[in-house]
C-alpha cells in the first residue's frame, strides 16, 4: 500500500487549494472503486488524521479500494476558513474531481464516507451528485446537532447502498432520530449500532474501519 500526500482545488469559481493523502493498494494498477473520506468538525478537533478516518482509509486499501482522505479549508495545509459546512461541500467536490480522474480509479465506483460533521457535508454534497454509487454515515449529527436538513424528496429516492453506523451512547447521533431517518429511507440500506460506543469511538477504531470497508468491499 502506498500513501501519497496530494493536493487538488475545491469546486467553486476561485478555488482553494487543499490538502489530502490518497491511500493506493498494492498490485498492478487496475480499475478500482474509489472512496471520498469526509473528517469530523475542524472547530472540535477534526482533521484527516482523526484515528477512524486514517484507519477506514488504510483498511480498503488493504482491500484494494483507493480512498482519499483530506482536510477541509482552514484546516492543516489547506488554504480557506471554516465554512459553517456550507462552503466544505465544495471542498467533497473538488476532491471528487480529483479522485475520478486518478489513473486506476473507476469512475462509475464512487463511493462516499463521512464521520459526524463530515457526514453531514458529505451527504448534502451526494444531493448535488447522486452519480455516487453508495455512502456511509457515521455517527451522522442529529436531532439538536444537526447540520442543516437533508433534502426530503431526494432521500426518500435515492436508491443506492447505504450504511448509517453510530453507538449506542452517541448523544450526538441518538439512535432514535437515527433509527427513524433510515426507517424512511429507500433500500438497500443497513444501520450498525455498535454495543458501549459514543460519538468518539475510542479504542474501536480499527473496528469501525474493518466494517465500513467490508461494507464497501462487498459493492467492488
Amino acid at each position: 500500500m502506498v500513501e501519497e500526500r496530494v493536493f487538488f482545488d475545491s469546486g467553486e469559481a476561485v478555488p482553494l487549494r487543499l490538502e489530502g493523502v490518497i491511500h493506493l493498494p498494492d498490485g498492478e494498477p487496475a480499475q478500482r472503486p474509489g472512496v471520498l473520506i469526509c473528517h469530523p468538525h475542524s472547530q472540535h478537533g477534526g482533521s484527516m488524521e482523526v484515528p477512524v478516518i486514517a484507519a477506514t482509509a488504510r483498511e480498503l486499501a488493504r482491500r484494494g479500494i483507493v480512498a482519499l482522505r483530506f482536510n477541509f479549508r482552514g484546516v492543516g495545509r489547506s488554504e480557506g476558513a471554516f465554512g459553517e459546512g456550507s462552503a466544505e461541500v465544495a471542498d467533497v467536490a473538488g476532491a471528487a474531481e480529483y479522485l475520478v480522474r486518478r489513473d486506476g480509479v473507476d469512475a462509475g465506483r464512487l463511493f462516499l464516507m463521512g464521520y459526524s460533521f463530515g457526514a453531514a457535508v458529505g451527504l448534502r454534497y451526494v444531493e448535488g451528485d447522486p452519480s455516487v454509487s453508495a455512502i456511509v454515515a457515521l455517527c451522522l449529527p442529529l436531532g439538536s446537532m444537526t447540520l442543516a436538513s437533508l433534502d426530503e424528496t431526494f432521500w426518500s429516492k435515492y436508491s443506492k447502498p447505504k450504511l448509517f453506523l453510530a453507538g449506542d451512547r452517541d448523544h450526538i447521533c441518538p439512535l432514535p432520530e437515527l433509527r427513524s431517518l433510515v426507517d424512511r429511507l429507500r433500500e438497500p440500506k443497513q444501520l450498525m449500532v455498535m454495543d458501549g460506543v459514543d460519538h468518539f469511538l475510542w479504542g474501536r477504531e480499527q473496528e469501525v474501519a474493518e466494517r465500513i470497508a467490508g461494507f464497501l468491499e462487498e459493492l467492488s
